[in-house]
């Protein structure tokens, strides 16, 4: 893999962005602790205000020709209005909460998690990768353009959650209020890719490329749960609680869901087909949508590709074990996280568990489900201006549609938006991503900061300012 800075171009552009304030800045942001706990009485919310006050001292051309908005509980929305009310408005938009440090870690970092260091190149600490990097870094965008004298002619939101790593009630309030409103939109950036990778999974060993992902798979929380009398372990008639709750799982972990290429998919071999030079997926790409099933089966034996062309399926969590080893359980339950693939239901997802285990005696329920998301359109404006910025900016990409397998807040602004993007350009090195994010040592380069402060400037400049 080649050193991500080498991808990177044009970084002349925009020769009086202040990236050394801008790093500032993010840092400063790093110190406000706003991890949002699903149990609101842990959330320490003076972080949050702290958060907002260095927003509104830190922007003023944007605090002047905009307004702002706390939204729900604390979540921003800042309008920058537009002067042609007959374009659509565009909306950048990410989360201002982070996810705790792991208890027991703290001195694992190079430096202390919330302490914004600069050093090394590297501006450190959670929320400098998931994500206020984006956040700061739409401002950052937008106030550059508003100090240089630019005049917007399609109305901007800057658009922060403030619960995406918990609730997402946020992301929700901010989306029914611009849909109470009657605001439809043109695009909404949010979140994803924010990688470059090799195309050798896709059969491209030469090629580069980032993706764009236009949707997000489904999620479930699903409960099995076994009730028992329990007693003594040398009187097990009939199997322990435990016994049936293992039984149960190995049978939905033994009956996988189908695995096909996905309309998304399709996109993404489409896209790629001139670049791919490994047999078979070579010849296969020759017709993607007449050869899917093939290039499906191969996906799914790939690690990188595996969760983009089936449901997955993920025993994470079990309760109610005995303490000692010569008494049976009584009542236990389990969980299992499903991350349902484009084109399936959470109800279709529950018949097929309930058809895989067999056993009415193991009750199910959701703790939460949701279908997969829309797929964002890749013909219209938005996608057109995303990839043409990016390709601006990092060359030798080959910029790809794609999903997240994960979850972001973009989904809630379905209802007012049909090209929902999720595309960071803030990129990073994959160690540093599967290392940082949510882990340890969370850190961006200075140059991956600015750089993706560029990429704003020129979106927003090109999608959204009066000629």
């Amino acid at each position: 893999m080649r050193d991500i800075l080498d991808f990177f171009a044009h970084e002349d552009d925009f020769p009086d962005l202040d990236s050394a304030g801008a790093a500032e800045r993010l840092s400063r942001a790093v110190q406000c602790r706003t991890v949002n706990y699903a149990d609101h009485s842990l959330t320490d919310f003076g972080e949050f205000d702290k958060l907002h006050a260095l927003i509104r001292d830190s922007y003023p051309h944007v605090m002047a020709a905009g307004t702002f908005e706390v939204i729900g509980h604390h979540s921003l929305l800042i309008t920058l209005p537009g002067s042609d009310p007959a374009l659509r408005p565009c909306l950048f938009m990410s989360h201002q909460d982070v996810v705790p440090v792991v208890e027991g870690t703290e001195d694992d970092w190079t430096h202390p998690a919330f302490s914004g260091a600069i050093a090394g190149g590297y501006i450190w600490g959670r929320g400098t990768l998931d994500i206020k990097n984006q956040v700061f870094g739409c401002l950052e965008a937008a106030e550059y353009l508003l100090s240089h004298g630019k005049t917007f002619a399609r109305t901007v939101y800057l658009s922060f959650g403030d619960d995406e790593e918990t609730l997402n009630l946020g992301a929700r309030a901010l989306a029914e209020t611009l849909q109470g409103r009657g605001v439809t939109l043109e695009f909404v950036l949010d979140e994803g890719g924010g990688k470059i990778e090799s195309g050798a999974p896709y059969g491209a060993p030469d090629t580069y490329l980032s993706p764009v992902d236009l949707m997000e798979k489904g999620y479930a929380d699903l409960e099995l749960s076994v009730k028992s009398r329990g007693g003594h372990s040398s009187r097990p008639f009939g199997g322990t609680s435990l016994g049936h709750l293992s039984q149960a799982i190995a049978r939905i972990v033994e009956n996988p869901f189908p695995v096909k290429l996905t309309p998304v998919m399709v996109g993404a071999f489409r896209a790629l087909a001139p670049y791919i030079t490994e047999e078979p997926l070579k010849s296969l790409a020759e017709d993607v949508e007449g050869n899917a099933g093939a290039i499906a089966a191969i996906c799914a034996q790939r690690r990188e590709l595996f969760p983009f062309v089936t449901t997955t399926i993920a025993p994470t969590v079990i309760r109610g074990s005995s303490a000692a080893c010569n008494v049976m359980p009584q009542d236990m339950s389990a969980v299992v996280n499903f991350r349902i693939a484009e084109g399936e239901t959470v109800e279709e997802l529950l018949a097929h568990v309930r058809a895989a285990i067999g056993d009415e005696t193991v009750s199910l329920r959701f703790l939460q489900a949701n279908d997969p998301s829309a797929t964002a359109r890749t013909d219209g404006y938005g996608y057109a201006k995303l990839t043409e910025a990016m390709g601006r900016y990092f060359r030798d990409v080959v910029f790809v549609p794609s999903l997240t397998a994960g979850a972001t807040d973009a989904h809630h602004y379905e209802i007012i938006c049909d090209t929902c993007l999720r595309c960071s350009p803030f990129m990073a090195p994959p160690e540093d991503v599967a290392r940082g994010v949510h882990g340890t040592d969370e850190r961006i380069s200075l140059r991956s900061y600015a750089q993706g402060i560029r990429v704003l400037i020129h979106l927003m400049d090109i999608a959204a300012i009066a000629p």
